[in-house]
């Protein structure tokens, strides 16, 4: 949800036409139980990229629209989370509809890909590394790149990588329940995110600014420990609850905030920090004597 909100509201404040390329997926074996299409959409609906190997379901994209890697493509510039901007992206060779919006002049709001493109193209943050061959200018686009040409030798920016489509295998368990009952799905889709929008594990000792939009969502199988900390890194990013607006806020998430840190959680953090707890008061004791300091009032 998040990703598409960033990306329709992004497209739509730029002039540009919104892109849409929707996963591929191939299972192993279908459910007995539900019909090919409603099994295929459930798929689609996975919201947790760490589910799918990290492959969303759609993948949103514009001219000029801000983006980062989902996983690490190439060391040490296309790496996971890694910011860049998209400049052009090339359709499949039968998707005649998609060449005929991109040759447009005008925006078309918005367009889903009838085929999975070739490549999206974007310009990594900060990056002066060469990944495509050079290119022919205008003038030698019929004979082909000419080294003694400074328009051929600067037709490729520096920067600029081709984002292909991935192929990943994950498991999609069927029965929450039981984790024996599962089948493996193929995916093929691009590796690439909305960079605002952001997985709860990649904000973690960060600060929100200038706010944040935060969609409850809770995995699967998820512990109490592991909700209360999603709630907790989640209240904890932005600078004050007023720069924060909530969606799907529901009377459990007060639950879990009115039942306070689970015990365990509580115990390991006393076995890890009791003993530095001490010596770091002690420490402060002892400094503010030596320099004639009040302990109570030091600053």
């Amino acid at each position: 949800m998040a990703a598409f909100m960033v990306a329709r509201v992004s497209a739509q404040r730029s002039g540009q036409t919104l892109f849409y390329a929707q996963a591929v997926d191939q299972a192993q074996t279908l459910l007995q139980h539900a019909k090919k299409e409603e099994f295929y959409e459930e798929l689609l609906k996975i919201p947790s990229l760490s589910s799918t190997k990290r492959l969303p379901a759609v993948v949103l994209w514009h001219h000029g629209m801000r983006m980062k890697f989902s996983t690490t493509l190439q060391q040490p510039f296309a790496v996971q989370d890694v910011e860049c901007t998209v400049v052009g992206f090339e359709p499949a060779d039968n998707d005649y509809d998609t060449m005929a919006v991109l040759d447009a002049q005008h925006c078309q709001g918005e367009h889903v890909c009838g085929f999975m493109p070739k490549a999206i193209y974007v310009k990594i943050d900060d990056c002066e590394h060469h990944f495509l061959p050079p290119a022919p200018c205008s003038v030698h686009r019929s004979t082909g790149h000419e080294a003694s040409c400074l328009n051929c030798t600067s037709a490729v920016r520096p920067g600029v990588f081709a984002v292909k489509p991935l192929v990943r295998t994950f498991r999609y368990y069927y029965d929450s329940q039981n984790k024996t009952k599962y089948t493996n799905v193929q995916r093929k889709q691009f590796p690439l995110t909305p960079a605002q929008a952001m997985p709860l594990y990649s904000m973690q000792g960060t600060t929100a600014e200038p706010g944040m939009v935060a969609y409850w969502f809770f995995p699967q199988r998820c512990s109490p420990t592991v909700e209360w900390l999603i709630v907790y890194v989640m209240l904890s990013r932005p600078r004050s609850l007023a720069t924060l607006i909530s969606v799907g806020l529901t009377d459990k998430v007060r639950a879990i905030i009115e039942q306070g840190p689970p015990e365990a959680l509580v115990a390991t953090f006393h076995k890890l920090f009791d003993e530095k707890i001490k010596e770091t008061k002690s420490a402060a004791a002892q400094a503010a004597k030596r320099y004639g300091l009040v302990p109570g009032l030091i600053r």
